[in-house]
């Protein structure tokens, strides 16, 4: 007879494995699939999304766990960020801060590869097809806008990275809600949500993911271009040099209004992410809307977390942007804009 006091063994049936296993070789050869069709010289523009994005994602992460637990945990969203800082450390210690490092890293990086890749990829097609389509009548004029193309293209490209990233935010969400819930560790913390909760598990945050992903993505990646392009533009016609000062400046520049407006733009996605994700349970994203919506709080509940976000999302889309564009540069792609 087994030891009745033996905690339930965590690890995972043979039925588990082969579900694990079988959806990862599967995620790993549709990415493959995805590089190599999008053409000869393509994979720098994912080399670059993924060096960027995991790198500019990991360095937040203390940010981001005060973030969350402000918005899961009704003790401390009334605190201030220093006040909720203090209070994680005291009552799980100052190693909570890096609670979802392991799914950050790695879930950012397929999604940045995949956000910035087919973003890129996509633009001369669409920007093509949409011209030739503003050509057959009169009333379709309208689709001669580089900046529809654009927007079209992000938000593909952003919803294409949240079925990327959608199981390791789970994962990292819960770790962050629960430090207790998996203390060995991500991958522990990744296979009990399977084991408990099935594939489901991973996926259930699906919706509220593209609610964030999707305005972010435009937001960030159509700003992005639009400023550095416009920038360079103006001081070629006032004959300023494009010295390697101009082209750090400029993309930086560039980069901190485009983490403003996809701060904003994705704070109700983000909001509905976290909740959704942070415990056991089959809560729709309506359901948790409509809850938020009850409150005292109103639509303003859809914006707790706000003040820490802008300074966790400043830094993730500055950084991010300032990589992409040097990296792009080392792969031999010209500057974003130029």
């Amino acid at each position: 007879m087994g030891d009745a006091s033996q905690p339930p063994h965590d690890g995972m049936t043979t039925g588990d494995k082969v579900v694990f296993g079988a959806s990862s070789i599967a995620a790993a050869a549709a990415f493959f699939w995805l590089v190599v069709a999008s053409g000869p010289g393509a994979w720098r523009y994912y080399l670059s999304g993924g060096i960027c994005a995991a790198t500019s994602h990991a360095i937040p992460v203390p940010v981001d766990v005060v973030k969350t637990r402000k918005q899961v945990d009704p003790v401390l969203y009334r605190k201030s960020f220093v006040e909720a800082t203090k209070a994680i450390v005291e009552q799980d210690g100052a190693g909570a801060l890096l609670a979802g490092l392991g799914p950050t890293t790695w879930g950012y990086m397929l999604e940045g590869a995949v956000k910035f890749g087919v973003y890129e990829v996509l633009k001369p097609p669409v920007r093509k097809a949409l011209i030739s389509a503003s050509s057959t009548t009169a009333a379709f004029a309208f689709l001669n806008s580089k900046l529809l193309a654009f927007a079209t293209c992000a938000a593909v490209s952003g919803f294409a990275a949240s079925i990327m990233l959608c199981p390791m935010e789970a994962v990292r969400i819960r770790m962050v809600a629960e430090p207790s819930f998996a203390p060995q560790g991500w991958i522990q913390c990744g296979l009990k949500m399977l084991k408990y909760e099935g594939v489901e598990g991973l996926w259930k945050g699906m919706t509220p993911m593209v609610y964030k992903q999707v305005p972010y993505t435009v937001t960030k990646n159509v700003s992005f271009d639009f400023l550095t392009r416009s920038t360079y533009a103006a001081m070629r016609q006032n004959g300023v040099v494009m010295s390697s000062a101009v082209k750090v400046s400029v993309p930086m520049f560039a980069a901190f209004v485009a983490s403003l407006l996809s701060c904003v733009s994705s704070q109700p996605g983000d909001m509905l992410l976290s909740l959704v994700n942070a415990h056991k349970g089959k809560r729709r994203t309506k359901d948790i809307v409509r809850d938020i919506l009850r409150t005292d709080r109103g639509i303003k509940g859809f914006f707790v977390g706000i003040k820490t976000r802008l300074l966790h999302v400043g830094i993730i889309v500055t950084l991010q942007l300032l990589i992409y564009d040097f990296v792009k540069r080392l792969c031999g792609i010209a500057a974003t804009g130029l």
